[in-house]
């Protein structure tokens, strides 16, 4: 295994938070004087809620009610924690990640959640993105959707090896479902560079779901060791971002993707405490008394 699971699992969740720090800082639009939408915060509040419903209970607790959103795309923001915590059985991921946005009644939007959380449980189970999005094709089973065609075209357009702006002309960017495909071909374009990824999302949008999508996709690809240490450290101090997490520090997102991998391997106490000291596991007789 190239990176962990749960550097995996941190830098998904991290990813998102830094992909959301990066647009909001490179946006001249947005200040600290500026009053978004509450209703758009709340679903990455969403996703550490829904974390820590996998984490305590095992399993999830669907939205009773709708939420309005300047941004339908954050909704996948909230679903990144299903990715994560199913991403071995592609059965029981694509049957939660349906259920959890159902009441969204999108057809557009729940193509796109899954193709999200299908790449991402891709990379977990380091699964070659050679052949990815004919396989999102495939699960998501719908031809007659704006997102498959554009599929399409990102398949058309990666073995060109276009450039952004040519995927920004034919893909467009107006739409959800416009912003889902952008996102997927700003990961798939280089998808070993987290910065560049990222960077080149925020010059596609400068709206936070957008960057964020794509930050958490890479994140799960490289994992947290490779998210740049600068942004990480501006994350850290951001404390009105974190807030909109629900947590006070980039340590606390991190102990909670900590947890969640403990759920999802079947540990029988989450907790994860910095005073615990973690014993270090090997293969047999690799790790030898000196």
């Amino acid at each position: 295994m190239r990176y962990s699971l749960c550097s995996r699992f941190r830098g998904t969740l991290l990813g998102a938070a830094v992909g959301g720090m990066l647009a909001q800082t490179n946006n001249p639009a947005s200040t600290k004087d500026t009053q978004p939408n509450a209703a758009d915060f709340t679903w990455e509040r969403l996703a550490t809620q829904v974390a820590q419903s996998l984490i305590e209970q095992g399993k999830l607790s669907y939205p009773a009610n709708q939420i309005r959103t300047s941004h339908s795309v954050k909704v996948i923001i909230a679903t990144l924690p299903i990715a994560l915590f199913y991403h071995e059985n592609e059965a029981r991921l694509q049957a939660h990640l349906q259920q959890f946005v159902a009441w969204q009644n999108d057809p557009e939007l729940v193509a796109g959640v899954l193709a999200v959380g299908y790449t991402i449980a891709s990379s977990l189970r380091e699964t070659s993105i050679a052949n990815l999005i004919g396989r999102i094709i495939q699960l998501v089973a719908a031809p007659q959707l704006q997102l498959t065609q554009q599929l399409i075209q990102i398949q058309s357009l990666l073995k060109q090896r276009a450039s952004l702006a040519k995927a920004i002309s034919v893909l467009g960017q107006e739409d959800l479902s416009s912003a889902i495909a952008l996102s997927l071909f700003c990961y798939l374009s280089t998808p070993e560079d987290f910065s560049l990824s990222v960077k080149r999302a925020t010059l596609v949008s400068q709206q936070s779901p957008f960057s964020s999508i794509v930050g958490a996709l890479s994140g799960a690809h490289n994992g947290s060791a490779n998210i740049p240490l600068p942004w990480r450290l501006a994350l850290s101090r951001d404390r009105q971002l974190l807030g909109t997490w629900g947590v006070q520090s980039e340590a606390e997102l991190l102990r909670l993707c900590d947890a969640l991998v403990a759920a999802w391997s079947g540990a029988y106490n989450t907790t994860i405490d910095d005073s615990i000291q973690i014993a270090a596991i090997a293969a047999p007789r690799v790790i030898r008394p000196r």
